[in-house]
């Protein structure tokens, strides 16, 4: 199966959990591909000075796989700066936001997996 770029669908979402801008969001596949086990796996774009605000995992835990540029990260409390090539992973039960604190787009994939499928 090939899934073309022109198929991808895109969304914006405005003040992402309680956070800053509109965030872009390129879906790389629909819940037909993902089943059960995968509620999203998507490209993030975050623009400078923009965010995602502090939001709980419950059920499901997410990896950020980040791509391009530079920002700050809350994971559980504690604050980490990030760039292209960090993971962070927010398990279930678990708290995160994201801040683009650099010049350029902060790119990253994400992915949610259901902890009880």
């Amino acid at each position: 199966m090939i899934i073309q770029n022109k198929s991808k669908q895109q969304e914006i979402k405005q003040n992402m959990r309680g956070g800053k801008g509109d965030i872009e969001i390129t879906h790389i596949t629909g819940s037909e591909i993902l089943g059960n086990n995968c509620r999203l796996f998507a490209q993030i774009t975050v623009k400078p000075g923009d965010s995602i605000g502090e939001h709980q995992h419950q059920g499901e835990r997410e990896i950020f796989y980040f791509i391009q540029g530079k920002g700050i990260v809350v994971d559980n409390g504690k604050q980490f700066e990030i760039g292209s090539g960090d993971v962070m992973v927010t398990p279930d039960q678990s708290s995160h936001s994201v801040v683009n604190t650099g010049d350029q787009d902060l790119v990253f994939m994400a992915l949610i997996l259901n902890e009880n499928a």
